[in-house]
């Protein structure tokens, strides 16, 4: 989950605005009325959110000092449950339905599963009669069902008689080792679920926002973030029969670029706009005027002042962070995510894409923590490998001691990557088409005829 996960830990991260462990203490039965959080990892902001109460559910905080697996989580919790007591073991990083949760704490010993296309990757049960389960194999290669366990169980104190055994080659303790000796004495049972979300890396985030909203499209609310749209070059290297127009006036598939730009940022709330003008300006502000877009303001730099320079001349007056957008870069990026990977304002961020062919672009590298650590110049023989997309959330102070003019790629990214202060978004979208020279221009047009069929 990383950048996410940086400042914050994995269930206190945003879904609709509010944390994950939120929707997921929202799906609980009616019938639980208290919690234990095991927490480890930055968890006491998730006591700070929660409290002692929340929702009328009483909590309970414990500690995992170490992070020895889910097993070992739950036996810290047996001081808590009295002698004879049922309770519900759900991971704090998966969406359920709280309908099928509730069916499951009917029974004494259960499992939640759920039907997958690809079970493979997954603990898979073997069903018996009825709903009985006759065994759970582990990542099978060749799976009995396509039933897979998604990690909820209804236990009650019994499960505490039995061993938990550190696994030999991650050195943890797991559920379904516990769960297994636990099955040779007591019958475990099924319930299946219609709805089960995993989040395990930044993209289930928006796949998730997706299903919560019910397939909703367009603006869920208006966005304040400022948006700065780079619309000052020249398109030196344009097709001929293009230069009369400033390149964001170019048409792609009956529309200029510069208006798909801005029903894209429209579409998802952002209205706060402002175009980075320069070269044959006074045709983009004809433009915006004859089609009653009043409301995006535009500044115009009277001297080439390169990507940077034209940015902070955008920004005169602002003080918050913003999106900057190249206008030549068109891609469906959801920038709820890109703001969301800043990690709550600590970060910079940068959209970035992996392509089967980078020779025509510069190469970003990226640590483990996801931070960005270099940029690589143009290689001919560069085959697949991550690219900038044109998509960036910055801080205010990013620009704080530049000149008037300079370069954000050359000048400022190289410089925050060394900071440590620059983290990549990784683009999970559909479509990223630039327009720098004739054959990407027929390549995005192309793309646009067909996506607007």
């Amino acid at each position: 989950m990383r950048p996410l996960t940086l400042e914050t830990p994995k269930p206190m991260i945003e879904v609709l605005g509010k944390p994950l462990l939120h929707h997921i203490i929202d799906s609980l039965p009616d019938a639980i009325t208290e919690l234990i959080i095991v927490i480890g990892y930055k968890g006491e902001q998730i006591e700070r959110y929660f409290g002692s109460e929340f929702g009328g559910k009483k909590i309970n905080y414990i500690w995992q000092r170490k992070p020895l697996g889910t097993a070992h989580a739950l036996f810290l919790c047996q001081p808590y449950i009295q002698e004879h007591e049922r309770f519900l073991f759900v991971l704090a990083d998966d969406l359920h339905s709280k309908e099928a949760l509730t069916r499951l704490i009917e029974y004494p010993f259960g499992v939640l599963v759920t039907k997958h296309e690809d079970p493979r990757r997954f603990g898979v049960i073997v069903p018996g009669r009825g709903n009985k389960v006759l065994a759970i194999e582990e990542k099978p290669e060749h799976p009995r069902s396509n039933l897979v366990v998604s990690g909820v169980y209804v236990f009650d104190d019994r499960i505490f008689r039995y061993e938990i055994i550190k696994h030999e080659r991650l050195g943890e303790y797991f559920i379904p080792d516990v769960v297994t000796q636990m099955m040779r004495d007591h019958e475990l049972v099924f319930e299946k679920t219609e709805f089960w979300h995993p989040i395990g890396y930044p993209h289930d985030i928006e796949s998730a926002e997706k299903v919560l909203n019910k397939g909703k499209k367009g603006i869920s609310k208006k966005q304040l973030t400022p948006v700065i749209l780079i619309a000052g070059g020249k398109g030196t290297r344009m097709p001929e029969n293009e230069k009369h127009l400033p390149k964001c006036l170019v048409g792609i598939a009956g529309k200029p670029m510069l208006e798909r730009q801005i029903e894209y940022l429209h579409d998802q709330g952002f209205f706060n706009i402002t175009i980075a003008l320069g070269y044959k300006a006074e045709l983009v502000i004809e433009w915006l005027k004859q089609n009653k877009y009043a409301d995006i303001k535009y500044t115009v730099e009277t001297e080439p002042l390169g990507t940077g320079g034209g940015i902070k001349l955008a920004l005169r007056g602002v003080q918050e962070p913003f999106i900057a957008i190249n206008c030549d870069d068109l891609a469906d990026v959801n920038l709820t995510s890109l703001i969301r990977h800043s990690g709550n304002n600590h970060y910079h961020v940068l959209s970035i894409m992996d392509i089967e062919d980078a020779h025509t672009f510069g190469l970003v590298e990226c640590d483990e923590k996801k931070k960005i650590c270099a940029f690589k110049e143009k290689d001919a023989n560069a085959k697949k490998g991550m690219v900038n997309i044109g998509h960036y959330y910055l801080q205010a102070n990013v620009f704080d001691g530049m000149p008037k003019a300079f370069s954000i790629e050359h000048d400022i990214f190289p410089r925050l990557a060394a900071a440590g202060t620059l983290v990549s978004h990784r683009h999970a979208g559909d479509y990223w088409v630039t327009a720098n020279n004739a054959e990407q221009l027929q390549n995005t047009r192309k793309h646009f005829e067909k996506l607007d069929k």
